[in-house]
């Protein structure tokens, strides 16, 4: 092959050129004069990829000008006629690297197809080579699944907008999807991926160009956006629909957010992670213990997370000092009056002094410190029965409850047996409380769980029936001993038909599947004989009793003295 002189220099001069930045129009002007080449392009599946206003970080790696799916290298604004295409195969899929169009009238035999050739290799070669640097560059700053920015990324964006903004100006905002999960539930992980996919391209367009977004992993998301929009952007996050997904066609979801919110002191400056760790406390109290949107945080905010953090301290010496005690709530039979069973509930009391459940359990639970507290509660509970029956009282049946957290505990069943074991008991003077709100990826293991128990002897009551979307498939599928119908539905009897109809078929699936029924969060002679109306004759609650300590709970072994419901 031979070329002239010109052409090899003007080759040389490209290929040094993109050694060291990239290529521009009139780099490549030259040798497309020189080929006589009026345009020059390559082309990119769109299907999946995109990209955003101000070169924000996208999946698509080019720079240059793009026309429909072509990525146009060249053009120097004549009409074109004949086109070259330059092509490799790879697993039997084509994939064009190089169209070159030349001038109306020129023809092929006019044309040095080697020298052409030549140049569609080269510029292939030095095209992917920038390419790939340029997508090296841009999965440390992108997330992999959406091709949004990351947070690293995002703290650049965040020095770069603070040399210009007014820091104050500026909020930073941790977003958590609500229940997202159900998303994945209902569709699949391919459809969650999707929805994703899809919601992150809708929160890139909520925002100026002078604010920026990330994605931190999973459904959390970072924005940092001028204070005067946030009005704006609440009431586009407040609802995105995510609709037409591959792997869910015809399924719309509706979805909104947590959202925890920093603000900039002004005159004190803060760096970009602090304010990030902020707007992320805030956030996690919004889905947490305080179940709002929205949450600032404060000086108030400062305050929780340090009870938090004293609480966490607190609990081990808590454990070794036996400061959890369960306290005993009477279950009873309402025709009669008879004591039936308690239910022990755990009191944490320290120096004297009583710290409340909604002060502690949402704490360790967030921390996954509540099997530790359970299994704690679960052995004085053994351990109280073991002092009654000494003491030669006939002790009723004494629930205690697992939280769902159990699930995930090694050999879980066997710690609870062994414990019972420990204390000379027999399995069925003990029943366990399982909540029957779990995810369904939970599922199996519930029911693995219980079905361990079960083949001990031990008894099991479903706690909280009715509030789960599993409640009857549960019932189905394990023989429970013990349905405990939700507070929520007695709280509105006798005057509310719905409860009543709900509560009148939770009663009557238990008696034809032999289970026990019992009603909790009874408070008043109302309610109580609603319920024995509709066929339930056990309760549970303020009505007949608090929550009580060992010794009040003795009394009430010695008496088993409450009145019939039905006097």
């Amino acid at each position: 092959m031979q070329l002239s002189n010109e052409l090899i220099n003007d080759l040389q001069h490209m290929i040094e050129k993109a050694s060291r930045e990239r290529l521009s129009r009139d780099d490549l002007k030259t040798v497309c004069e020189h080929l006589g080449i009026s345009k020059l392009y390559y082309d990119v599946d769109f299907e999946d990829d995109f990209r955003f206003r101000d070169n924000r970080v996208g999946k698509v790696v080019a720079d240059e000008e793009i026309e429909g799916n072509k990525i146009m290298l060249y053009k120097d604004g004549q009409q074109t006629g004949l086109c070259l295409k330059y092509a490799y195969f790879f697993d039997d899929k084509e994939y064009v690297h190089s169209y070159q169009e030349f001038k109306i009238g020129v023809k092929k035999e006019d044309l040095d197809l080697e020298a052409l050739k030549l140049f569609a290799d080269l510029l292939y070669l030095l095209m992917s080579r920038r390419n790939m640097r340029k997508m090296l560059d841009i999965s440390q700053n992108s997330d992999a699944l959406t091709g949004i920015p990351n947070v690293v990324f995002l703290q650049k964006k965040y020095k770069e907008l603070t040399r210009t903004i007014p820091e104050e100006d500026l909020l930073l905002i941790r977003l958590n999807l609500q229940n997202f999960r159900y998303v994945n539930d209902v569709a699949g992980g391919r459809a969650g991926d999707e929805a994703i996919i899809q919601y992150s391209r809708k929160l890139c367009t909520f925002v100026a160009d002078d604010e920026a977004v990330c994605r931190l992993g999973g459904d959390n998301y970072v924005l940092v956006i001028r204070k005067k929009n946030l009005e704006a952007v609440q009431r586009k996050l407040g609802s995105v629909l995510i609709s037409n997904l591959k792997s869910a066609p015809g399924v719309t979801f509706n979805i909104s957010t947590w959202m925890g919110i920093s603000e900039a002191v002004k005159g004190r400056r803060r760096p970009f992670f602090e304010r990030l760790n902020e707007a992320s406390a805030a956030c996690e109290l919004a889905k947490g213990k305080l179940k709002k949107p929205v949450v600032y945080f404060d000086d108030e905010l400062v305050e929780a997370i340090s009870k938090s953090r004293k609480i966490l301290s607190m609990f081990r010496p808590a454990i070794q000092k036996r400061e959890f005690v369960p306290f005993f709530q009477a279950k009873v039979d309402m025709r009669n009056g008879e004591l039936v069973g308690f239910e022990a509930l755990c009191r944490w009391i320290h120096e004297g002094h009583f710290i409340y459940p909604d002060q502690f359990i949402p704490v360790l639970d967030k921390n996954s410190l509540i099997p530790e507290l359970d299994i704690t509660i679960f052995k004085a509970t053994c351990s109280a029965i073991r002092q009654w029956k000494n003491m030669g009282y006939d002790v009723p049946v004494i629930s205690s409850n697992f939280s769902k957290k159990n699930l995930y505990v090694m050999d879980i069943d066997e710690r609870i047996a062994d414990i019972i074991d420990d204390f000379g008991l027999s399995p069925d003077c003990l029943e366990i409380e399982i909540t029957e709100s779990v995810k369904d990826t939970e599922y199996e293991q519930l029911m693995d769980f219980i079905r361990k128990l079960k083949n001990k002897g031990i008894r099991i009551s479903i706690d909280d029936f009715g509030t789960g979307y599993s409640s009857l498939s549960l019932i189905h599928n394990i023989n429970a001993d013990v349905i405990k119908i939700d507070r929520s539905f007695v709280d509105k009897l006798p005057d509310d038909r719905r409860s009543r109809i709900l509560i009148e078929s939770i009663i009557n699936i238990a008696d034809r599947l032999h289970m026990s029924v019992i009603a909790e969060g009874v408070e008043n002679e109302k309610q109580g004989r609603a319920l024995l109306e509709m066929g339930c004759n056990k309760a549970q609650g303020y009505y007949y009793s608090k929550p009580v300590d060992f010794e009040a709970a003795t009394k009430l072994l010695e008496s088993t003295a409450f009145r019939p419901m039905s006097e």
